[in-house]
């Protein structure tokens, strides 16, 4: 299975709303999200497949991946990910 990571983005504060959701590129370090979340972790998720809210500083450090300018002033985001089956290898 692939593992897909996406940004939600919510409307800002406590009562927002789902916004949608934004692609972050595949090719994101896996080990650079487990450095950002692990001393939050009760228990170990090096795999990153839960989901955390992003405050400015993190959100920053995503920004390379991610397909538009991010705006923590604006919204909220929340890291996320999502798993996609494996295909089948077609014969050659």
């Amino acid at each position: 299975m692939q593992l897909k990571r996406i940004l939600e983005v919510w409307e800002k504060g406590m009562d927002g709303a789902p916004l949608g959701t934004l692609p972050l590129a595949d090719d994101i370090p896996t080990a650079l999200l487990y450095a950002l979340f692990c001393n939050e972790q009760d228990q170990p998720d090096p795999e990153m497949k839960l989901a955390y809210l992003l405050d400015a500083p993190r959100l920053l450090q995503l920004q390379p991946w991610a397909p538009e300018p991010l705006d923590p002033d604006r919204f909220d985001y929340i890291l996320s990910a999502y798993g996609l089956p494996d295909l089948p290898q077609s014969p050659q």
